[in-house]
């Protein structure tokens, strides 16, 4: 906390292409290449919303990772598997044979498929490969991607998406009284196991009174298409016995690493702490509704 230090960091860029085995002759025999698909979300609805599962609507895109290689498949089939159930996966489009190609999806779709819709539910979006007479499946039943090992950490791969079913973020009934204990406090400013008060400023944003007199709330922007979360640049206050003036915060690590959670009553921002001279790095704060 309060200290300001340096990180080396070593990058490592990693170029991964299609490729023939003539293009490396020591890859063992056995070794099957085929292309990737792409599949991304394009447009519509970030999640789907407990209170209005069937108001659902969203755009699918399918292509291939590696555009300008002659290995191509046959055909793509694309699927949608619920909850993990590889076994129940169900088939939305079958022979995908032109790139790149754009599928509505929909809450009534999903529910027609799978039944109701409830919080927690996950959809994930994948493509079935199939070329000279072999299937690749996008979920195989023992789990994992069917592609190959690691085919999703390559830049900006997307072998699959996912939409999940969330509750919906109504400020008033999240908040209730505005009584949350800390649960987390990297930056320790807070007090693991504490009790704050968070207020509405209206009804997309928050506020979480800081535990130090003069000192601004952390305020909250809350994007009610999918609960992440964005704390704007915003200073904090100054702690006067330290050389360093008026310390600041903002989230830092997108939506994986901010956002409320209204099922659990729950929220976590992940914080870069910043003064004039320098940033002292990120720092979780995390929250949870006393009941």
């Amino acid at each position: 906390m309060k200290r300001l230090f340096s990180i080396l960091m070593l990058l490592s860029l990693v170029v991964v292409s299609a490729c023939r085995k003539s293009d490396n002759a020591t890859m063992p025999d056995g070794i099957i290449y085929i292309n990737q698909p792409h599949v991304t979300k394009v447009s519509g609805s970030p999640a789907i919303l407990d209170d209005d599962p069937l108001g659902f609507e969203a755009t699918v895109g399918v292509d291939l990772y590696f555009k300008d290689s002659n290995v191509k498949p046959d055909y793509l089939d694309l699927v949608v598997m619920k909850n993990g159930d590889a076994k129940n996966a169900k088939l939305l489009r079958g022979n995908i044979s032109s790139y790149p190609v754009e599928f509505e999806v929909s809450g009534q779709l999903l529910t027609d498929l799978f039944g109701t819709i409830v919080a927690g539910d996950n959809f994930d979006f994948g493509t079935n490969y199939i070329t000279g007479g072999t299937t690749y499946v996008a979920f195989p039943e023992g789990g994992g991607i069917g592609y190959g090992p690691n085919v999703a950490a390559q830049p900006d791969a997307s072998p699959m998406v996912r939409y999940s079913a969330i509750c919906s973020f109504i400020a008033d009934d999240f908040l209730g009284d505005g009584k949350f204990e800390v649960i987390t406090d990297g930056w320790a400013d807070f007090g693991t196991g504490t009790v704050v008060d968070v207020v509405k400023v209206d009804e997309s944003t928050i506020s979480i009174t800081y535990p130090i007199p003069g000192f601004n709330p952390i305020t909250l922007n809350v994007d009610l298409g999918d609960n992440t979360v964005v704390v704007p640049q915003q200073p904090l206050g100054d702690y006067g016995n330290w050389p360093y003036g008026v310390v600041s915060v903002a989230s830092t690590g997108g939506g994986t690493a901010n956002y409320v959670n209204p099922c659990e009553g729950t929220i976590r921002i992940n914080g870069n702490y910043t003064v004039s001279a320098g940033g002292f790095g990120a720092y979780v704060l995390e929250l949870k509704k006393v009941q």
